[in-house]
């Protein structure tokens, strides 16, 4: 298999995986409250990505000082506070508006990294951009019912701290094994979440519920949606550039709508249909403009 297919499937593979989170997501946030998932997710997968990092390394799990503030600041703002505002926004608006709002993540990653990295987007990258954000927009619609304020502003507070963070993550990548890098930042977005999510239940009152239902749910969303998913996105950019990895992401809102369709009973709809249609054009067009790229260097 081709280095090209090879990007564009495991690509695939981790924005998928990323869907589903928002239907494991909503299971387990009828029972545990989002600050608590976050703080389950981040300390399960810290443990386990830093022991496997330790023992592929022997033990080289070092990180320079000058790095740690680069670094630290991917844990608070790539890994705590964004994903804080991922779980919340799901919460308190509806998963369809934040998946929503999460599909224009492309273009401000794309955006961020032509100004910070240097990267360029060719024209034929730059339409698949602009049809696989008009699917996303198409699949979910109009999401308006039961988005608050609060809810839009916390959504887009995601988007943009995510995508500010992935640019860090790329330059991270460029220097440690992702392990380190995935590993590290979890660690600290786990220990920030765990007073965070003690102070939100007790004012807020919530309930904290781990009947039989939850754990599969839960232990998928830590063990596929965290600790698999980043390290996989964390190998991508260390790979490849900040723009191609983004431009799958509006794979998100069609991932979840299927799984809806399937797992939730959801109905499928004429938009999903034609929204589906687009975003597969989308990384038709994403993939032929890498080979293209590739066959020029």
């Amino acid at each position: 298999m081709s280095k090209n297919w090879q990007s564009t499937l495991l690509c695939t593979l981790v924005i998928v995986i990323w869907g589903s989170l928002y239907i494991s997501g909503r299971l387990v946030l009828q029972q545990i409250p989002a600050l608590w998932v976050l703080f389950i997710r981040y300390a399960l997968s810290s443990v386990i990505l830093l022991a496997a990092g330790y023992h592929t390394l022997q033990g080289r799990i070092a990180i320079a000082r000058k790095d740690w503030g680069e670094l630290f600041f991917v844990g608070v703002v790539g890994y705590f506070l964004s994903n804080a505002a991922l779980f919340l926004g799901i919460q308190y608006s509806s998963a369809s508006f934040a998946s929503l709002i999460n599909s224009l993540t492309p273009v401000v990653i794309s955006g961020l990294a032509i100004i910070l990295l240097g990267e360029k987007v060719t024209k034929l990258q730059g339409l698949s951009l602009l049809v696989a954000v008009a699917g996303a927009g198409i699949i979910i619609g109009r999401p308006t019912q039961g988005v608050t304020t609060a809810g839009m502003v916390i959504c887009v507070f995601a988007l943009f701290s995510w995508a500010y963070a992935t640019i860090h993550l790329k330059k991270l990548t460029a220097r440690y094994d992702p392990l380190l890098v995935t590993g590290y930042g979890m660690a600290i977005a786990a220990l920030l979440s765990l007073p965070s999510a003690w102070v939100f239940v007790r004012a807020t009152g919530a309930a904290v519920s781990f009947t039989g239902t939850v754990w599969m749910p839960l232990l998928y969303t830590c063990l596929v949606c965290t600790a698999l998913a980043h390290l996989l996105w964390n190998e991508l950019l260390q790979k490849l550039p900040a723009t191609y990895c983004a431009s799958f992401y509006p794979l998100q809102p069609l991932t979840s709508m299927v799984l809806g369709v399937l797992l939730l009973g959801e109905t499928m709809t004429p938009s999903l249909i034609t929204g589906a249609l687009c975003i597969v054009a989308a990384m038709v067009l994403n993939t032929l403009a890498a080979r293209r790229t590739r066959n020029r260097s």
